[in-house]
């Protein structure tokens, strides 16, 4: 299952109308235990490539530690990395995101 936490331009912050999207993530974390949560922040070429770096990473992070503070969800069961401009949607505005892609172990 994957989940979308979409960013503002230029932005790292989760707005309140997409805090939804990580109790998502976090409900299904604590209703499966053995589950872990793979995120990924991506960021547009629009801008510098620096800056388009820290996007993608600071919007994985946004995500992991709202589940860790907010939601109390151990830090072992989540892997957090920025895409940066290396796996590019061909739609730009799609760029601004974190997937979060959940994993169940048997």
């Amino acid at each position: 299952m994957n989940v979308l936490v979409h960013f503002k331009v230029n932005k790292t912050n989760i707005t309140t109308d997409q805090q939804p999207n990580v109790e998502r993530v976090a409900m299904y974390l604590k209703n499966n235990p053995t589950a872990t949560v793979d995120i990924k922040g991506y960021a547009s070429t629009e801008g510098p490539h620096d800056n388009n770096i820290r996007l993608a990473n600071g919007r994985a992070e946004a995500v992991k530690n709202m589940l860790i503070n907010k939601y109390k969800i151990d830090a072992n069961r989540i892997k957090a990395q920025g895409c940066g401009e290396t796996d590019m949607f061909q739609e730009l505005s799609w760029n601004r995101v974190s997937i979060c892609e959940l994993i169940v172990k048997k």
